[in-house]
């Protein structure tokens, strides 16, 4: 059955910008429902920010772009390595194509940024090269996993991720390769087992997508594959839109989501949830069941875009292509980028919803289902106040129309709002450095 309008437009880029900027709009009319917000201090963040840039970058342009990629490269503590590009040139060095170097790396991001969601500041990941933690250390454990054929089911091959492995991938092998154990917690493993053992079915029912050109039961479907889905799709030589790599992450990935969450019309939307900034009529004192209509719902496709915002660098530094339209992706709702709007004042957590989120709470920080209307409302202000920033960061620049560097937001979430939320939760909660609001992870949202 096709889908219809409101299921293909609340799976859109332009959906997850223009429902969050509406939210933005009540903010600016005073009529949000969980949070007091201060517009004039929006100016301060996006100072911090370029403090940050030009400590560790001297130039926003300098600023490489908010990817997976980021958790590989390693500071001078570790010998400021680069361990994707090592990778690569290891691999070039016994005569593997350039095309298959570019898959290998697209199946290692698709499975480590799924992974990815929020680790708890109780778990690290302890290495050769150190001890790393939340989305370092979830970034390493995986690459660690993919060096060790956990991903694949080649018996030649351990370099890559392909569904008959993901199939087959047991719970004990996660915790295993996480390093799981009671003293060492991961929030929600099982439930990213899972999410890989979806990723697998979810390659199996996408021959458009992951199926390649070699394609038969010999080659399994891989996320690098994908490559060879784009080469089709070029107008020009290697150029491709921002909308035809969309269409693979939200389409050809939407089994991987959890079929519980929101769903219109039969079709599990994935990050979409119903916003009560957006519902007029719902009861302030419970808004558990807010009603599903199309026009009250707010996408947000984090792990999407996240995971989109990874492989952009990969298919156009290894891949070869030319990619239009990158300004579509939208900033990233999570607790960093949030964190710093909170602990910056942009945003103020109302005092009703603290006593509430603190009665779930072990500590001082209020927490929260990540389905609970303050994290709906706080994912969407982050989403539009991201936009705002960045606009404040180009102006304070005073960078002319033709020298704005290309993926210019990405270049802010890393030099960076992203950096700033950590820098700033660590200095103020130093011995969790979690953000001002914690969500009930999952393991499978944030």
């Amino acid at each position: 059955m096709a889908a219809s309008y409101n299921v293909k437009y609340l799976k859109s880029l332009q959906a997850v910008r223009e429902r969050s900027q509406q939210v933005y709009e009540h903010a600016q009319r005073g009529q949000l429902r969980h949070f007091g917000f201060d517009e004039s201090k929006i100016a301060a963040v996006a100072d911090y920010v370029l403090s940050l840039v030009k400590r560790d970058a001297g130039s926003i342009a300098d600023v490489p772009p908010h990817g997976r990629w980021r958790s590989y490269c390693l500071g001078p503590a570790q010998g400021a390595r680069d361990l994707v590009s090592e990778h690569v040139a290891q691999w070039r060095a016994r005569d593997v194509s350039a095309w298959e170097c570019a898959r290998r790396v697209i199946d290692l991001f698709v499975v480590s940024v799924l992974i990815d969601a929020g680790a708890g500041s109780a778990w690290q990941y302890t290495d050769e090269l150190g001890v790393f933690q939340r989305t370092e250390g979830l970034g390493i454990a995986a690459l660690r996993m993919f060096e060790r054929g956990v991903f694949s089911s080649s018996p030649t091959n351990p370099f890559q991720a392909d569904a008959r492995a993901l199939l087959a991938l047991s719970d004990q092998q996660l915790r295993d390769g996480f390093q799981v154990s009671d003293a060492n917690p991961l929030l929600g493993c099982e439930n990213r087992a899972e999410l890989l053992r979806s990723l697998g079915r979810a390659l199996d029912q996408g021959p458009r997508y992951f199926g390649g050109k070699c394609a038969c039961n010999s080659h399994p479907a891989r996320p690098g594959f994908m490559l060879d889905y784009l080469s089709g799709c070029t107008e020009a030589p290697m150029t491709v839109s921002i909308d035809d790599i969309w269409e693979v992450v939200i389409d050809g990935f939407a089994p991987v989501w959890p079929a519980g969450r929101t769903q219109l019309d039969g079709v599990p939307l994935g990050d979409v949830w119903p916003c009560s900034t957006l519902a007029p009529e719902a009861d302030m004192p419970d808004e558990t069941e807010l009603p599903l209509r199309p026009e009250g719902l707010v996408p947000f496709h984090k792990l999407s875009q996240w995971l989109t915002w990874s492989l952009l660098e990969v298919i156009v530094k290894l891949g070869g292509f030319t990619v239009l339209k990158t300004e579509r992706l939208t900033g990233l709702p999570e607790y960093r980028n949030g964190g710093l709007l909170v602990d910056m004042g942009v945003l103020t957590l109302n005092e009703r919803d603290r006593e509430r989120g603190l009665q779930q709470s072990n500590d001082e920080i209020p927490v929260f289902a990540g389905s609970d209307p303050v994290i709906v409302e706080w994912r969407a202000m982050t989403v539009a106040l991201l936009d705002r920033v960045a606009e404040a960061v180009r102006a304070k620049c005073a960078l002319p129309e033709g020298q704005v560097p290309d993926m210019f937001l990405a270049r802010v979430l890393e030099g960076g709002t992203w950096k700033a939320g950590r820098e700033i939760a660590a200095r103020l909660r130093p011995e969790t450095k979690d953000p001002p609001i914690n969500i009930i992870s999952d393991g499978t949202l944030f």
